[in-house]
């Protein structure tokens, strides 16, 4: 069709030539105009001034384009008239038909810009449809008309996915309601055209009501498709008939193709038509024409499909392809179709009742035999539950696996897998007691549970069994790990069917946790067939069926169709040109549209120029000349390379006829790759390979995938995709929120979970549960709900459940709910939530479905992506399978010419799916003669079968349209006939059984006869029986016989030992599987096997494992065991290739040896009584064919029996196989069984010995008769006579074969150049001497550090590599000696420049915490904080001991203390007390076990072995002041002292060391103890130590010092409960840290729009989502406040342990009334008896302070979020429901809290905490006043604390002023706050005023150190610690409250006290 762009119909006159004319606006901006040449405009543009905008023509074009556009976007938004459309659509028109992809798509984005107020360019889409012409106008009107329908028909529209959405919305608004606009519209039109057509005044009219004609009937088409409801209009058919009526006027004077493509159109509308009004009228019965149906053809009855059950449907589009639990169960027939056309079907039209009968019949062979195994298996269930345990179960020759106690463990959803749930199942026995690495590689090998398997889940409920279908899924990088252990296994898996009621069903048992039976059904993957069935839906949803008058003739006498030239050929002066496949130089030939393969002219110059034979050049014609053809190949006569030959000439008229991309179809994966690399290596580069399962390395670049990865997006596609990903991101967060929310019914409700429903649903009776009165005060303590409800439990069952209806019930508690008993409380409670679960169920589907449809607009993104990668190949290969898998991007593709290979193997429905709209050329090559389509149910649907003959599914379409059908003529097929692949004495077997007509080429005749064999075809016969029926049930259907397989692997050894053949010319092959693993596990230790994928998916779904033998045990040795061996190993050549016969097919080699298995009494030949099979088993062989079977068993099939006849005939078959020597010709060699192969031919050659000489040593060959490749690499067995030639020794290997080496023999006392001697030298190495190490030690200075070491002579210490080994030596910062070497630490750069880098240190940390006496145990962390003390507490007294860790503050015992003596009386005091007694000086009196006197003082322990008079450790020096001996002091007069240690001195030399006068009164003339000295002026010490070993003195062991070791201890636990308490503080701290960036980052979201359908969205459901969101928003909030609180409990003053002992000693003072006032005073003075409490106030202000800040973060968050709620939903933010009320209510408490604080703060001198809290009022007052008060006591309210808050800043600029730590930043942060206040009360605190102030402040608490340094206390008593040395090092200030603390050189200035009472 010629071009018409730019023509227009010449209506306007010239004009006056000598008057200038002005510039045409419309050539200037688009470079054309419609008026051409009578345009009264000038079309010069040369006048113009630099300024005008006129069309460059220099200019880039892409500027240019750009430019176009944005004019072409001006003139759309304009109003204009009727008169300026055609500027529109021919500006539109213009930027799609150029080259900028991305203009292309914003053309469209613009017109349906529903964004646009004026939504401008849906309106002109409107306007113009609904306009008509006006009289006069008829030509304007068709040219703009023209341009609509070739914009709204473009390419660019229809085959784009990613704007399928907005064309989409363009069409309906041009169909309107109905099609009631465009039919109305598009009817105009036609009759607009009809008079342009005829009306000669109307000059060049031709070409654009053409154009125009092809417009309307593509826009009708795609109208009809997007619009399903316009198929029903009732003027739709005039409409039609108008625009064929006006197609036959507008193309009646000359022939057009037009007439042709519009006809195309017409008949897909009809059929459409039709179909819609078919829908319209229910089917009553079926009338059939008795009369038509031959007399052979007995009509069979059917019953109808009548929703018998709910997937029993008429229309198969309703039909959901997985079978429906009611289907499994149903007992009635399923409608099974004939494929005879001759018997009835309810269905009339013949192309909707073939797709119709092959879904069904598809979907049968699927699932028929699955749906009768699940039935029986479900049933059985129904009446005994103990099914579901059973590990055995029986699926008859259904191959599956059971796994019992599954359940699912959780449902989630992923924005890329979508909605998954995690199974949880028992392993299999067999896997069960497996270690982890054996357990999963055992998974492995099984390959079970693959990714896309089907799956079935079968459970129990009160209703019955239930099923549903899933399919197994690999898991997703970022999910969660699964734990699994030895006993049980997970898998994710998703729904196949995803719908309402089996989303609702994985959701309940998850919730349920019902356990079940998990089915795996490894031979069936959906993904295999669930596209094909879809697309068959598709296209009877569309009436779609190219070619049907060539797939389904009408009844006729001819015997073949006419069938005329493809639609893109039938253009004036169209040819094929050979020129591509000629020979250089020859006259180019052509085929013509009327050339015939019967032009024997043409064939013979074909065939002469070509290089084809007669029969290859009459397909091509053939195939070249018929739109639908049919190219038969026997085997071996070349059909792949014929189509090579066709691509190539269709190549050649690729542009010229449009064709796009061509299309290459094959059965399998195998022989798609080798057709693709043909057409490589022939020159076609660009080409496509789609599907994953290549194995073709030369392919791998040309992967869908990977070309794919270098198309670029669009910007609009870009923005597609991230706005898809963010949705799915919304979409993944709110669904798995209601699925949280859906399991939340499961445990007890809370009034949370009620709150929304109750207020929506049961206004009044939420009303009663309110926590605010009409006062406005609130409710504390349990909410009201709780109250009500009391204990009762919704799960409970307090209730029976029917007693009361549930409607009296709510009316009641409408009323009252008080008035309700408590069974009735239980039951509505349980109705409550029984109505929330269901309600979240339903929103959690929506969200599902809305999720599944935003996955599928991704999808098409990148679907766009690959179809633009698609369109611009050359040609595009696929298996029918991924045609049908990638059909949605495929029907995009403009293509049209598809090559089916392997035609023949091809399911009709997969045929059918190859049949895309846009096809107008279809090529089937194949052999209906060799292997039929593979089918699951043969017995069922099988043409072989008497039942499958009503069926004849594996019949494919090739051989049922080239055999033709009763009455009905065929389609004419082109046989090749030269076959060049077997010898005359093969192909003979075929030619006189199948192809008569088969003639065998001239270089068959050259073939060489098969080496080591008598005959090159021979048949052996045997009659050794096959094996019986396998135990196993999944090989049932396998056979096996273990003598054929002994007999072929000694037939394959013989052959292969000639050393002629390569690892490719020789092939096994065998019809069973069965047979094939015993082969390969038999012949793999003798070969690398080689098996196809095809026959590794077969053996795997026949059950057999790769370690499975040919044993019946199944026991497999460890060389064999699941890995096959690797090259290296191989033993007689590279590769032999095992195959069945059925997945040879297409494959040849030079020598076949069949193993035909069957052997039997009752002549039962199985797979191989079909004539394709033996066909393709005879057919394999170039030259040679051995066959090993019974001929009795195969004698009563016609075939055999004639092949049986033929080779006896030439004497080629019996029960001995005669062997030929190669050597010995004459030698008569005769094999009957595997053993005779080792007897007569023991080497492959005779039982001759070897005559020949060995070539490397001369000796004879001692072998039998070989070949000479088995002579070339023989070893000679005989003694080596050789002598090493340098040292003359002999050589030391055992035989004359073995290479000779070194010299081995063992020299000893060897001198070395360095002067050293060696033993055990090997005599080869004195042949270099410098290569021999020298191992003696010698000392070497290294150069550069100067080291000397100890080192092997051999080793060079100057060289550059060498690294010094002494030790480092050097510091570290940690202060540990460097672990590394000098060496190590000292090296080179990248620069090479020497640099030092010592290792990390590997010592112990060893530095002291600073609460304990511990030292730190981790490994060195470089001087960072060692954290907490672990180890276990030491103290410990005479009643207990502490069981804490040490860093943990433990409580002090407060029992009574055990120390008195009968001379100074008891200690009253509570146990951990300073005690109030005196010290006794005297001896004990107690006798030891000795006998002899206690050597200790009184009152204290008594030692056992310590005894002075028997000599026990008087050498232990015990006076340290005399330097006696124990053996040398009077026990007498100095009584000694016994420690905990095991040390022990006199009392004299401790009480001295330890400092008792700084606790007791001492007499200063005698020197005793006299009295208690108050210490309430004093500072406690560290704990006393042993002068030894300085080990602390504990109270158990000694008790005369517990008054000095009581006060160290309790100052030692207080000290440990700031430590611990910093700790926690600190954890809190980051807790508030976190939640406050997540409440921030997180706060965007929580308030979008809920995703709820539009069809159910209102202001309560938007409101009831939002309240949901914020309660699960402030959960993580609640628990940390809930935290926090805890932790002050924990550190209040009743709980410190200085607090717990002042009161315990108050009640001992108390209890004492014998004590006098003085001597109360002296024991404790209630100074030292009072807690310091300044010491503790970090923390318990601490914990106060992180509450606040907490309680600001949560209030803050609400108020920004009310804000945001009121801005964007003023209607529903009133109805939406805060968690802890409204931020309104929440503000008065809050700034109370904070006032009260910053008093205490005050008090406690700690203006740190004051400061800050004061920051927090002003924030919350600025929010709250901003918060659109419009009560006038509420914006008093916010006055108030608008003035508080300044005064309270105004006093924090005051504290700034004491220079405590960050108090600089935290005066920025105030006076940030400051300007915040002086803001307008109605201007909002934006968020980046917020973050300078939090950016200024300065949060998280100043932990003590707690490693070892020493302890201050500020002169406001606040306890810090600094430094190892001691005292501060400079200036320094309180952390708190400012106060100096530190001078400068380690001095302290005045009123800083050492806290000793803090340290040990």
């Amino acid at each position: 069709m010629a071009s018409y762009r730019g023509r227009g119909f010449g209506l306007r006159p010239s004009g006056n030539p000598e008057r200038k004319r002005n510039i045409c606006h419309f050539f200037r901006d688009y470079g054309r105009c419609k008026f051409g040449t009578s345009c009264k405009f000038s079309h010069d543009l040369s006048g113009l001034s630099p300024g005008v905008d006129a069309k460059p023509t220099s200019a880039p074009a892409v500027s240019d384009v750009e430019a176009r556009y944005r004019r072409w976007r001006n003139i759309l938004k304009k109003f204009f008239g009727p008169q300026d459309r055609q500027r529109l659509w021919a500006g539109a028109l213009d930027i799609l038909n150029g080259d900028d992809r991305e203009l292309k798509q914003k053309v469209a984005q613009d017109l349906n810009n529903v964004n646009d107020d004026k939504e401008s360019g849906l309106r002109q889409v409107k306007n113009l449809v609904e306009s008509r012409a006006q009289p006069g106008q008829f030509a304007n009107y068709v040219l703009t008309c023209r341009d609509f329908l070739l914009v709204m028909t473009h390419h660019a529209f229809l085959d784009s996915l990613s704007l399928d959405t907005h064309v989409g919305a363009l069409y309906s608004i041009i169909a309107g309601a109905n099609g009631d606009r465009a039919v109305p519209f598009l009817q105009h039109l036609c009759e607009v055209l009809g008079t342009v057509a005829t009306d000669e005044s109307f000059p060049n009219s031709r070409e654009a009501v053409e154009s125009t004609l092809i417009g309307v009937a593509i826009a009708l088409c795609e109208l009809l498709k997007r619009q399903s409801r316009a198929r029903f209009n009732n003027e739709l058919p005039a409409l039609v008939a108008s625009l064929e009526n006006t197609t036959e006027i507008a193309t009646s004077d000359t022939p057009s193709i037009t007439g042709q493509l519009v006809a195309k159109h017409i008949e897909d509308m009809r059929a459409s038509i039709a179909r819609a009004h078919g829908l319209l009228i229910e089917p009553t019965g079926v009338e059939t024409d008795d009369t038509l149906i031959p007399q052979s053809a007995y009509p069979r009855g059917f019953e109808m499909p009548r929703d018998r059950h709910d997937n029993d449907k008429i229309d198969i589009t309703k039909m959901i392809v997985f079978p429906t639990r009611q289907e499994i169960m149903s007992d009635v027939s399923e409608f099974l179709p004939s494929t005879d056309l001759d018997q009835p079907h309810y269905l009339t039209d013949k192309a909707e009742r073939h797709v119709d009968t092959h879904f069904r019949l598809l979907r049968r062979d699927t699932f028929g035999e699955l749906k009768e195994a699940l039935a029986n298996l479900m049933d059985s269930i129904a009446k005994d539950p103990v099914t579901l345990r059973n590990t055995k179960l029986e699926f008859d020759n259904m191959r599956a696996y059971s796994y019992i106690d599954s359940c699912i463990d959780r449902v989630t959803f992923r924005r890329k897998g979508g909605l998954q749930a995690q199974f949880s199942f028992l392993q299999p026995p067999s896997a069960r007691k497996k270690s982890a690495a054996d357990n999963q590689r055992w998974w492995e090998d099984s390959r079970r549970l693959t990714d896309g398997v089907l799956l079935s889940f079968i459970w129990v409920t009160q209703t019955g069994v239930q099923h549903v279908f899933l399919t197994a899924m690999t898991v997703s990088n970022d999910a969660t790990p699964v734990k699994e252990d030895s006993t049980r296994k997970t898998v994710w898996t998703r729904l196949t069917t995803r719908n309402e009621s089996n989303v609702a069903a994985f959701v309940d048992l998850s919730c349920s946790k019902t356990n079940g039976i998990l089915l795996e059904f490894p031979n069936i993957l959906p993904g295999t067939f669930v596209p094909v069935l879809e697309n068959l839906q598709n296209m009877q949803r569309q009436s779609r069926l190219p070619f049907r008058q060539w797939i389904l003739p009408d009844r006729s006498d001819n015997k073949h169709l006419s069938i005329p030239l493809p639609l893109y050929a039938r253009g004036e002066e169209f040819r094929f040109s050979l020129r591509s496949i000629q020979r250089p130089g020859d006259v180019t030939l052509y085929i013509y549209p009327w050339s015939s393969s019967d032009d024997s002219l043409l064939i013979n110059q074909m065939v002469a120029s070509t290089g084809l034979d007669d029969g290859q050049c009459r397909a091509m014609v053939a195939a070249l000349t018929r739109e639908f053809a049919f190219i038969q190949g026997p085997p071996g006569t070349g059909k792949s390379y014929l189509g090579i030959k066709l691509l190539q000439i269709l190549m050649d008229i690729k542009t010229q006829a449009k064709l796009g991309p061509i299309i290459i179809v094959c059965y399998t994966n195998h022989a798609l790759d080798q057709f693709l690399e043909h057409l490589i290596k022939n020159g076609i580069r660009k080409i496509i390979r789609m599907g994953s399962r290549s194995r073709s390395e030369m392919l791998e670049g040309h992967n869908l995938r990977k070309v794919s990865q270098t198309e670029t997006k669009t910007r609009s596609e870009k923005k597609q995709t991230h706005d898809a990903y963010a949705a799915l991101n919304d979409h993944e967060t709110t669904i798995n929120c209601r699925l949280s929310q859906v399991h939340g019914m499961q445990r007890r409700l809370e009034w949370e979970d009620l709150d929304d429903h109750l207020s929506f649903i049961y206004p009044e009776i939420h009303n009663q549960f309110d926590r605010t009165d009409e006062d406005g005060f609130i409710t504390v303590g349990r909410h009201p709900f709780e109250i009500w409800r009391g204990n009762a439990d919704p799960r409970g069952g307090h209730a029976s459940p029917r007693a009361m209806r549930i409607d009296a019930l709510i009316q009641k508690a409408t009323a009252n709910v008080n008035n309700l008993s408590y069974p009735e409380r239980c039951l509505l409670v349980e109705h409550w939530a029984r109505e929330v679960q269901e309600e979240a169920k339903a929103q959690l589907f929506d969200c599902v479905r809305e999720a599944e449809a935003t996955q599928g607009d991704l999808r098409n993104v990148h679907e766009e992506l690959n179809r633009r990668v698609l369109q611009n190949a050359d040609v595009i290969g696929l298996t029918t399978t991924g045609l049908a898998k990638d059909i949605l991007t495929l029907q995009r593709v403009r293509c049209k010419v598809v090559i089916c290979e392997e035609a023949g193997e091809v399911m009709e429905p997969h045929m059918l799916s190859a049949m895309l709209p846009t096809v107008e050329h279809c090529i089937q090559i194949g052999d209906h003669e060799q292997l039929r389509p593979t089918i699951n149910n043969h017995n069922e649907l099988s043409l072989e079968t008497p039942k499958g003959q009503n069926y004849q599914l594996d019949r494919s379409q090739f051989e049922r349209l080239s055999v033709g059908q009763r009455g009905r003529p065929s389609v004419p097929v082109v046989q090749l006939n030269v076959q060049r692949r077997m010898r005359s004495d093969i192909s003979t077997l075929i030619r006189e059984t199948i192809y008569p007509k088969l003639v065998d080429h001239d270089s068959t005749k050259s073939l060489s006869d098969v080496v080591g064999m008598r005959s090159n075809v021979f048949w052996l016969d045997h009659t050794n029986q096959e094996n019986k029926r396998q135990a196993e049930v999944h090989h049932q259907k396998s056979k096996s016989n273990d003598w054929e397989v002994k007999m072929v692997h000694a037939l394959v050894r013989h052959i292969v030992r000639q050393g002629i053949y390569d690892r490719s010319d020789i092939a096994v092959l065998t019809p069973y599987t069965g047979q094939l693993q015993k082969l390969r596990a038999v012949m793999r230790n003798d070969f690398e096997i080689v098996i196809s994928e095809r026959d590794e998916d077969a053996l795997a779904q026949d059950g057999f494992t790769i370690n499975e033998n040919s044993d019946n045990n199944g026991d497999v040795g460890p060389q064999q065991e699941h890995r096959k061996k690797p090259l290296e190993k191989k033993k007689l050549s590279d590769l032999l290739r095992l195959a069945t016969v059925d997945n040879f097919q297409g494959e040849e080699a030079k020598i076949v040896i069949v193993s035909l298995v069957r052997s039997n009494d009752n002549r039962k030949v199985g797979f191989l009584k079909t004539t394709n099979r033996i066909n393709v088993l005879l057919s394999r062989a170039q030259h040679g064919m051995f066959l090993i079977g019974n001929t009795d068993t195969y004698s009563d099939i016609p075939m055999w029996e004639a092949v049986i006849d033929m080779l006896r005939a030439k004497n080629c078959v019996g029960t001995s196989m005669g062997l030929c020597c190669p050597r010995h010709p004459d030698t008569v060699i005769s094999v009957q069984r595997p053993d005779d192969f080792a007897v007569f031919s023991p080497e492959g050659g005779c039982r001759e010995p070897c005559q020949d000489r060995l070539p490397e040593c001369g000796h004879r060959c001692q072998s039998r008769c070989h070949s000479t490749a088995m002579h070339d690499v023989w070893k000679c067995e005989r003694p080596c006579e050789r002598r090493h030639e340098t040292c003359e020794h002999p050589c030391q290997k055992a035989t004359c074969g073995e290479d000779c080496g070194n010299c081995r023999i063992i020299l000893h006392n060897v001198q070395l150049p360095c002067g050293h001697t060696k033993n055990n030298v090997s005599c080869h190495l004195t042949q270099q001497m410098d290569r021999i190490v020298c191992n003696s030690f010698v000392e070497k200075v290294v150069p550069g550090c100067s080291h000397t070491v100890s080192i092997r002579c051999a080793v060079d210490v100057t060289a550059e590599h060498y690294r010094c080994p002494a030790r480092c030596g050097t510091y570290l910062p940690c202060g540990h000696a460097c672990p590394g070497t000098c060496g190590n630490c000292n090296i080179k750069g990248n620069d090479g420049e020497p640099m030092v880098k010592h290792p990390k240190c590997t010592k112990a940390c060893g530095r002291r915490f600073g609460a304990c006496n511990h030292t730190c145990p981790k490994a060195c962390h470089n001087g960072q904080d060692c954290g907490l003390c672990l180890s276990n507490c030491e103290v410990r007294c005479k009643h207990s001991q502490c069981k804490l860790k040490c860093h943990e503050a433990c409580a002090p015992c407060v029992e009574v203390c055990t120390w008195s003596c009968v001379h100074q009386g008891d200690c009253t005091m509570p146990c951990s007390a300073p005690c109030n007694r005196l010290p006794c000086d005297e001896r004990c009196t107690k006798k030891l076990p000795c006998g002899h006197r206690c050597p200790g003082l009184c009152g204290e322990n008594c030692p056992e072995d310590y005894c002075q008079a028997c000599g026990m450790k008087n050498d232990a020096q015990v006076d340290v002041l005399e330097f006696k001996t124990y053996g040398e002091i009077n026990l007498d007069d100095t009584p000694v002292l016994f420690l905990n240690c095991g040390h022990f001195f006199t009392a004299e030399t401790l009480d001295g060391n330890v400092g008792l006068q700084e606790v007791y009164e001492v007499d200063n003339k005698t020197g005793e103890i006299c009295g208690l000295k108050d210490m309430s002026t004093q500072l406690a010490k560290s704990i006393p130590f042993c002068p030894n070993c300085r080990t602390p003195i504990r109270q158990y062991a000694t008790q005369r010092y517990n008054r000095l070791i009581n006060r160290a201890v309790i100052d030692e636990m207080s000290k440990r409960f700031i430590v611990s308490g910093q700790a926690e503080l600190q954890g809190l701290e980051e807790r508030l840290l976190k939640l406050e960036k997540d409440l921030e980052r997180t706060r965007a979201t929580v308030t979008t729009p809920p995703l709820l359908p539009l069809t159910i969205r209102n202001e309560d459901r938007d409101a009831r989502e939002l309240t949901s969101r914020l309660q699960a928003r402030y959960k993580a909030a609640g628990q940390l406040q809930a935290d926090i609180i805890r932790f002050q409990k924990r550190v209040a003053n009743r709980h410190q342990p200085a607090h717990k002992l002042h009161e315990a000693t108050i009640h001992a003072m108390k209890r004492d009334r014998n004590a006098t006032l003085d001597s109360a005073l002296a024991a404790l003075s209630l100074r030292e008896s009072t807690p310091t409490t300044e010491r503790d106030h970090r923390i318990t202000s601490g914990g106060q302070m992180v509450l606040l800040k907490a309680d600001c973060v949560s209030l803050e968050d609400k108020f920004r979020i009310l804000s945001t709620l009121i801005s964007k939903y003023p209607k529903t933010s009133p109805s939406v429901r805060l968690t802890g009320h409204s931020p309104l209510q929440l503000t008065r408490p809050f700034l109370q809290k904070c006032a009260q604080f910053v008093a205490d703060c005050d008090a406690k001198s700690l203006p740190k905490l004051a400061v800050e809290v004061s920051l927090y009022y002003a924030r919350i007052a600025r929010l709250y006043e901003t918060s659109r008060l419009t009560a006038e006591k509420d914006r008093a309210k916010a006055t108030m604390y608008h003035n508080e808050a300044k005064a309270l800043l105004a006093r924090a600029q005051e504290l700034c002023k004491r220079e405590f730590r960050d108090a600089e930043t935290l005066l920025q942060a105030v006076n940030e706050s400051i300007k915040l206040l002086q803001k307008e009360w109605y201007e909002e605190v934006t968020a980046e005023e917020l973050a300078a102030i939090k950016a200024a402040m300065v949060s998280g608490s100043d932990s003590i150190a707690t490693h070892s340094g020493h302890w201050y206390n500020c002169e406001n008593g606040h306890p810090f610690a600094i430094g190892e040395c001691g005292m501060p090092m400079e200036l320094a200030r309180c952390p708190e409250c400012g106060a100096r603390i530190g001078g400068q050189s380690h001095t302290a200035v005045e009123g800083v006290t050492r806290a000793e009472n803090m340290e040990h």
